[in-house]
């Protein structure tokens, strides 16, 4: 019984300490906010996030492409015009885990403005 818990204890650990590493790319959070509602064009990304340089944004771009969690879709004809998205198979579990942890911020902001209150 204590077996079966710690395999499974260990199995969440090791998956969301997977999902974790994926999500701690400088921009990655960013991004992935950015595309919440609807496909990004890159040039669209750096007026959304200006601290960040193309290079970096394209950098973050290609490893969410590389694992499967954006896809990059080229509409060009005679003018550039490439966007990304979530993949299918994401778009629903990263909605929702965005959608958790912008309540999860809600809830901090809360209390870091209730402790700010209580500061003389």
């Amino acid at each position: 019984m204590i077996e079966d818990i710690d395999e499974k204890c260990v199995s969440y650990i090791r998956t969301v300490t997977q999902v974790t590493k994926m999500l701690q790319g400088k921009w990655t959070l960013q991004i992935l906010c950015a595309m919440r509602n609807s496909p990004v064009r890159l040039g669209q990304l750096t007026r959304m996030i200006p601290a960040a340089s193309k290079k970096a944004l394209r950098s973050n771009l290609r490893a969410l492409e590389d694992a499967e969690i954006v896809v990059r879709r080229d509409l060009s004809s005679k003018v550039l015009h490439v966007e990304y998205d979530f993949s299918d198979t994401m778009r629903e579990t990263l909605g929702d885990l965005l959608d958790h942890l912008e309540r999860w911020g809600k809830i901090l902001e809360g209390k870091t403005k209730d402790t700010e209150k209580r500061l003389p």
